[in-house]
């Protein structure tokens, strides 16, 4: 059962002859909570709700964001069990269509289990968030804060999709946490008891800097350094001359959606020809499980022949645009893990942390970008070439922070059986889930 169909089960509705109790919110939020967003997760019994105020945790500086929230139990029905709580690691490495005779292209990693309530005896005491709190105060005394650590060497979230159609499970690296009521951590997970919600874990390629107080920030341009610059040139063996190009790119750090600006400059000291230029953007991606997980995809590209050919003695100076997008690829191409199957971004740019082969993650898919500039030079000059190296990241405005929250999801009323009721359960899919949790409460 790949992760979506597990969201799609916990979002059902209620199956005939069955009623859900909900527990009664008020109508009216507290102000601090006006304009707040959490992501809300039921079991599909409905004992068991899961609240969290970010679905991201940020790696940078060797250090990780905790995954953070509150839990709301039905006290019948947690009796004298526990709840506990795991963060588990999905790394596919193949076609879900392609597992045949009990073979599974599919390996799994708990990264974090803990008891999330009653707190347990050795457990450190953990502050709780403004949110944490706003939550508490407003579900009850039946709502529970809890805090999960992952270590910081968790491999980032990256998707791969091949280059032949396929809508099986996700490929690639995947996160999700599961909050279960039993007696034991080590018991089998049951379905209808057993909260489960994707969550991400985003690299930040910055370093964090400490702003001392009243002075301003730095931006994204001065933490990154300055812009790549190259500059090639290329003798020939049977004539004099050479043909120099020069290029460099506006800045280091480019967001998704981003055009990046390339400025060229060619100068052709030979006696050769250079009939065109070509610009363009390569994905490249490495799967670390596999040593030949290695491939690469064009994600921009500009062949300019303006001006061109260029003859001896000439010169050419020029920006072009490019404009990174997933696009029809011969390899498998890297897209961020997305919580729907369409829209998904390119993935963002994933460093080894490290130069040691040692300390590679084997569950880590690295990957990496860079522009490069290539003329093609006539009359059996071949080619001249240069790389620019670049990080392509999300805006700080799109990083995860405890300023996105909440606005709690409507209420939905438990249906009556009828004789002309299809039996079809009706499922609300991940795009759809969010879509609810930004609408207002309905007065209960």
């Amino acid at each position: 059962m790949t992760r979506e169909d597990e969201d799609r089960d916990a979002m059902t509705e209620d199956e005939p002859g069955h009623s859900r109790e909900r527990s009664k919110t008020p109508a009216t939020p507290p102000d601090n909570l006006s304009s707040q967003r959490v992501f809300k997760k039921s079991a599909p019994n409905n004992k068991l709700t899961l609240y969290l105020s970010s679905r991201d945790l940020v790696i940078s500086d060797n250090k990780i964001d905790r995954l953070q929230g509150v839990l709301l139990v039905d006290p019948d029905y947690l009796q004298e069990r526990k709840v506990y709580g795991q963060v588990t690691l999905t790394f596919r490495y193949g076609r879900e269509d392609e597992e045949v005779m009990g073979l599974k292209f599919c390996n799994e990693a708990v990264m974090c289990l803990a008891q999330l309530y009653p707190p347990h005896e050795r457990a450190v005491p953990q502050t709780n968030t403004p949110l944490q709190d706003a939550l508490i105060k407003r579900l009850g005394p039946n709502a529970h804060p809890f805090t999960m650590e992952v270590t910081p060497l968790a491999p980032p979230s990256v998707q791969l999709v091949p280059a032949k159609e396929y809508s099986g499970a996700p490929i690639g690296t995947s996160y999700d946490v599961r909050a279960y009521v039993a007696e034991r951590a080590d018991e089998k997970l049951h379905r209808r008891s057993t909260v489960r919600m994707g969550i991400r874990v985003v690299q930040r390629c910055l370093p964090n800097v400490t702003v001392p107080p009243g002075s301003p920030a730095p931006s994204i341009e001065q933490l990154a350094g300055p812009p790549p610059h190259a500059a090639v040139e290329k003798p020939f063996l049977l004539s004099d001359g050479r043909v120099e190009l020069e290029a460099s790119l506006d800045k280091a750090v480019y967001s998704h959606g981003e055009p990046i600006l390339v400025n060229t400059a060619v100068h052709n000291n030979s006696g050769k020809t250079v009939r065109r230029i070509k610009v363009f953007v390569v994905q490249h991606v490495d799967v670390c499980m596999f040593s030949n997980g290695k491939f690469k995809n064009v994600v921009a590209l500009v062949t300019s022949r303006d001006e061109c050919p260029l003859g001896p003695g000439s010169s050419l100076s020029r920006t072009y645009t490019l404009h990174p997008a997933k696009g029809a690829t011969k390899n498998w191409i890297a897209l961020e893990d997305s919580f729907s199957r369409a829209g998904a971004s390119l993935a963002s740019t994933v460093t080894c942390t490290s130069n040691s082969p040692e300390d590679r993650n084997v569950f880590a898919i690295y990957v990496s970008y860079y522009v490069k500039v290539k003329l093609l030079v006539g009359a059996m000059g071949g080619e001249l070439a240069l790389k620019l190296p670049f990080t392509l990241m999300h805006s700080s405005s799109a990083e995860p922070t405890e300023s996105l929250t909440l606005s709690p999801a409507p209420s939905r009323p438990s249906k009556e059986p009828s004789p002309n009721t299809d039996k079809k359960k009706k499922t609300i899919t991940r795009e759809e889930e969010d879509v609810i949790l930004k609408c207002d409460e309905e007065p209960t």
